[in-house]
């Protein structure tokens, strides 16, 4: 009689194709059998998912842990049992933190520092820009899961935090390009358009403007598809692959459809706060409500939906992106001093799932967007983002049919106060996050040891 180290019985499975019902067995970290009525009693440890939804352990392939450097505004053992309250096993760590990983040294640290604090998988993104060209290849062999650069520059203030990680003109970018399509890596690109987003905010500092949407009308919609249509047509001219985070506007979706079209190799995101939210929340929440791009207008979160539909926009990450909450509040009488950004991983989920309930995405589609689109992507499927014998046992086991609100003093994340979506009814409670074969959470029970997350090393993808 075989034995397990544990059994998922009565799984209620969900991928593309509908639902499937039977238990799933692992052992030695991996699912080594999916059957129906299992009975073997061998085994050390069962969890009953009678009821319940089993998904593919969540990837979220942008997030901003701040480890190391800014840990006052959230570390890794804080983002990453947010993660893992809210079903994600994998988080993919952006390089932005103190110091910038813009070579091998500084991300073989960041390894170290993080993996002692780490209760998901994380893969590291290398940061890359004009200056640090020689150091990419370097970056790769160390295992970063992809590299990040930054359409447009930092405030001055906040240099430290991006140095190394910026272009601000298409020849930077066009070498940067190049020289990651050497790695066979993926490229993620924040566009927004640099010299347009300056020229627009001296004009509103001219005219005395530092209300909240300000904010927006220093980043409407035409700085981001001109950035947009920048990458894209760069990208097809070097032959490399792209990937455009945080997508936020109609217009941006419809150059991404057409590139889709012409066979750009080209994949795209967006977040839950671009699909929750119009520009009016900015004079509602003000800085809380400030992140880059802006909030937009309703036809772009129905774009935003037709886009995910499509299969135009393949995934929906959270861009986590905790401050504290004095450094919001700056920019309670001048928006410009408010950093941007929101929490995020621990709710997206419920908030996706919500979506799923009233019919603006498929329940079906809901782990494609939350986990295999990222794994397919960035070149781990199907080790993650899978429910098959062979692959790793990460598993979101979520009650569905439980509705409940959002309490921001209730999350993990250290920055609770400045979540935008404390108050929000959502639906689907998670109960456990399996990692690695291991129950890493389980409500009302708790957190599994920190450091059993591991390193998820970027491989090149198609």
């Amino acid at each position: 009689m075989p034995a397990y180290d544990l059994i998922v019985r009565n799984s209620k499975m969900i991928d593309g194709t509908g639902f499937h019902e039977a238990d799933i067995c692992i052992s030695d970290g991996k699912i080594a059998k999916i059957q129906r009525n299992t009975l073997e009693s061998n085994t050390s440890h069962v969890v009953d998912a009678k009821g319940m939804l089993v998904l593919p352990g969540l990837i979220d392939p942008h997030v901003h842990f701040r480890d190391p450097g800014l840990t006052y505004k959230e570390d890794f053992l804080s983002g990453s049992k947010g993660a893992s309250a809210g079903g994600v096993t994998t988080v993919f760590d952006m390089p932005t933190t103190q110091p910038v990983v813009t070579n091998a040294s500084m991300f073989q640290e960041k390894v170290q520092i993080v993996k002692e604090k780490a209760l998901a998988n994380f893969g590291l993104f290398g940061a890359a820009s004009i200056d640090n060209l020689n150091e990419i290849e370097g970056l790769a062999q160390s295992g970063a899961i992809a590299f990040k650069t930054y359409m447009v520059a930092p405030p001055k203030e906040r240099t430290p935090e991006y140095a190394g990680s910026f272009v601000t003109s298409s020849g930077q970018l066009y070498r940067v390009m190049q020289a990651i399509k050497r790695t066979g890596l993926i490229h993620c690109i924040h566009a927004e358009s640099d010299s347009t987003i300056a020229c627009l905010t001296d004009e509103l500092h001219s005219e005395g403007r530092k209300d909240p949407m300000a904010h927006y009308d220093s980043r409407p919609n035409f700085t981001e598809a001109e950035a947009v249509f920048d990458a894209i047509i760069l990208s097809e001219a070097i032959r490399t692959k792209i990937h455009l985070v945080h997508i936020s506007t109609a217009e941006a979706s419809e150059l991404i459809a057409s590139a889709r079209e012409r066979g750009a190799n080209l994949s795209a995101e967006t977040c839950p706060h671009y699909l929750c939210f119009s520009k009016e929340i900015l004079n509602e929440r003000g800085p809380y409500a400030k992140y880059n791009p802006p909030a937009r207008n309703p036809r772009d979160l129905e774009s935003l939906y037709s886009a995910l539909n499509r299969n135009i926009i393949n995934m929906i990450s959270t861009d986590h992106a905790p401050h504290a909450k004095e450094e919001k509040e700056r920019g309670r009488e001048d928006i410009f001093k408010a950093p941007p950004g929101t929490p995020g991983v621990e709710t997206r989920l419920p908030i996706i799932l919500k979506m799923a309930h009233e019919g603006r995405l498929r329940l079906q589609d809901v782990p494609k967007l939350t986990s295999e689109g990222a794994a397919k992507r960035f070149g781990i499927y199907p080790q993650k983002g899978s429910i098959a014998p062979g692959s790793d046992a990460d598993l979101t086991i979520v009650d569905y049919n439980e509705e409940w609100i959002i309490k921001a003093a209730d999350l993990q994340t250290k920055a609770w106060e400045t979540v935008l979506f404390d108050g929000m009814r959502v639906r689907g409670k998670v109960k456990y996050t399996i990692l690695n074969g291991e129950t890493a959470y389980e409500q009302g029970v708790g957190f599994a040891r920190p450091g059993i997350g591991q390193f998820v090393r970027g491989k090149p993808s198609n």
